[in-house]
């Protein structure tokens, strides 16, 4: 396995995690292929990569809202309703902190702004270590559960897998994102029609 398709499914699991970057780039085609790559030439390296760009994230997310707590709190006290939230987070981080963070993980967009919500907030960095290992593991841990099914699957129809994955790795990478940007953005239309409508 080459260095730069490691490189690239770390900076995936990354990117997916990290605000601004996040809408953009969609760490699935990345699990998944890490799951592949596990099946075809057990590739142990290629998991680490995705769960290590994606914890690596979540801690960069949580440094970041903890830089920017000043500014974060100005924004929030600026208005009542704001500091109702806060109010309420701080809340919930205090009673289920590991496991709202665990939890955030499988909730899609939450998973973005967890970490900084968190770092701002004031939560201990070693609780929110605990959650974030706890919900990488879960939340990457099913996607490549799941490509690793796929490509045992394809190889008990006789498909040669692990020459496909070889043969076509980028343009599967590079596929699975346009995939996943188009079902956001039909997401996105069919429910704001739908809301227009109620």
């Amino acid at each position: 396995m080459s260095v730069s398709l490691l490189l690239t499914l770390f900076l995936g699991a990354f990117l997916d995690a990290t605000l601004g970057f996040c809408f953009f780039v969609f760490g699935e085609a990345f699990f998944l292929m890490a799951g592949g790559l596990l099946f075809t030439e057990h590739a142990l390296w290629a998991v680490a990569a995705v769960l290590v760009g994606a914890y690596a994230a979540d801690q960069t997310g949580f440094l970041i809202g903890r830089q920017m707590r000043p500014w974060f709190h100005r924004f929030v006290l600026a208005r009542r309703s704001r500091r109702a939230v806060l109010h309420k987070t701080r809340r919930l981080l205090r009673r289920h902190g590991i496991k709202a963070v665990a939890a955030s993980r499988l909730l899609g967009p939450v998973a973005w702004f967890m970490p900084p919500v968190c770092g701002s907030a004031g939560m201990a960095w070693h609780r929110f270590a605990a959650g974030s290992a706890i919900g990488v593991t879960l939340g990457v841990g099913m996607f490549v559960a799941l490509g690793y099914l796929i490509a045992w699957g394809a190889a008990r129809g006789d498909v040669d897998v692990e020459a496909y994955i070889r043969a076509h790795k980028w343009a599967l990478l590079a596929g699975g994102q346009l995939v996943f940007i188009l079902t956001g953005g039909i997401s996105h239309y069919v429910g704001s029609a739908l809301f227009r409508r109620v």
